[in-house]
C-alpha cells in the first residue's frame, strides 16, 4: 500500500497549512511531475542534458518507474526478465541539483504575499525534483542562509510543505549580507532559484557572484499590487511590515506617480542584473495562477 503523501502531497502530514497549500494547488503538485516533463522535452531539455558528460546517453543506472515518467525510458528488457517496470537514468539527472532560496522578511506577509511566496516555493521545488535531481529549499533572514529541508524525491514534496508552512515572515532578509555567504555555499553547475519581493536596499549587482559558479535559474519576483487606494489628497499612515515605524503620507497624484516610477525602476534594475547573470526573470503576484507559474518554470528555467 503506498503513502498517502504519494498520491495526494502533504496528505496526513502535520503542520500542514491548509490556507497557504489547498486542495486545489495539492492536486496540482500530484501532477507537476509529468506536467514538467512533457514541457521540458525536445529542445527544452537539450540543453540541460548536454552538459553531462557523453551527453544524454551516458547510462547510469535504474529506478522504479514513477506515474508521469516518459514511456520512452522504460526498459523493456527487464520488464520482460524480471517484470519489474524501471526506467533508465543518465548522469545528467542523477547530479541536477536545484537550490530554492527564499526572502523571510516580514515584507513578503501582507496582501497574500506569504501564500504567494510559499506556493512558488514548493512550485520551484516541485520542477527540481520532476527531473530526478535534488532540491535544498532555505530561507535568507537577518543576513543569513538558513537550510530548511532537502529532497530527492518528487515523494518528498510534502517535507517542503510542511517546511514551508512552520515558517513565518519576521525581521529582515538582509540580502546585502545573506547573497554572498549563500553564493560560497552554491554548488557549482546548480539551478539557483531565488525568490523574493526584493523591498530591500541590496545591490542587485550582487547576483553577478553567482554567475562565477556556473549556476542557472530564476529570480522569482513577488510584486504585490495594491488591493486598496487612500483617498487622493488624503492623509495615509504608511508602516514599514519590517521594523514597525510608521510614516504619514500625504497622497497626492505626483507621489502616487513618484512611487510608482521608483518601484519599476527598482525592479528593472534586478531583472536587468539577473538577466546578465544567466537568470530568467518571472515577475508573480497572489493573483497569478500556480498552473501558469508552474509551467514557466518548466519552459523559462534551464
Amino acid at each position: 500500500m503506498s503513502r498517502p503523501a504519494a498520491d495526494h502531497p502533504g496528505a496526513g502530514s502535520i503542520g500542514l497549512d491548509r490556507d497557504l497549500f489547498p486542495a486545489s494547488f495539492l492536486r496540482l503538485l500530484a501532477v507537476a511531475p509529468g506536467l514538467v516533463r512533457r514541457l521540458r522535452t525536445g529542445a527544452a531539455a537539450g540543453p540541460a542534458v548536454a552538459r553531462s558528460p557523453g551527453g544524454p546517453f551516458l547510462f547510469r543506472g535504474h529506478r522504479e518507474y514513477r506515474p508521469g515518467d516518459d514511456l520512452r525510458r522504460v526498459d523493456w528488457g527487464v520488464l520482460a526478465r524480471h517484470d519489474r517496470v524501471v526506467v533508465r537514468e543518465f548522469e545528467a539527472e542523477r547530479e541536477a541539483r536545484s537550490e530554492v532560496w527564499f526572502d523571510g522578511s516580514a515584507s513578503t506577509g501582507p496582501m497574500g504575499g506569504r501564500a504567494a511566496l510559499a506556493r512558488a516555493c514548493a512550485l520551484a521545488c516541485a520542477t527540481g525534483l520532476a527531473d530526478g535531481g535534488r532540491v535544498r529549499l532555505g530561507v535568507l533572514r537577518g543576513g543569513e542562509a538558513l537550510d530548511l529541508v532537502a529532497a530527492d524525491d518528487p515523494s518528498r514534496i510534502r517535507d517542503v510543505l510542511v517546511a514551508l508552512s512552520e515558517d513565518r515572515p519576521a525581521g529582515r532578509a538582509e540580502l546585502a549580507r545573506a547573497l554572498p555567504r549563500l553564493r560560497v555555499r552554491m554548488p557549482a553547475s546548480a539551478r539557483f532559484i531565488l525568490v523574493s519581493d526584493l523591498l530591500s536596499r541590496a545591490d542587485p549587482g550582487a547576483l553577478h557572484a553567482f554567475a562565477g559558479r556556473g549556476v542557472a535559474g530564476a529570480l522569482l519576483h513577488l510584486r504585490v499590487p495594491p488591493l486598496w487606494s487612500p483617498q487622493p489628497g488624503g492623509l495615509w499612515e504608511a508602516r514599514d511590515a519590517e521594523t514597525g515605524e510608521v510614516r504619514t503620507v500625504r497622497l497626492t497624484e505626483e507621489v502616487a506617480t513618484r512611487m510608482a516610477d521608483r518601484a519599476h525602476a527598482h525592479a528593472e534594475r534586478w531583472a536587468r542584473h539577473a538577466r546578465d547573470t544567466g537568470l530568467a526573470y518571472l515577475p508573480f503576484a497572489p493573483s497569478t495562477e500556480p498552473e501558469a507559474l508552474l509551467r514557466r518554470l518548466a519552459r523559462e528555467v534551464p
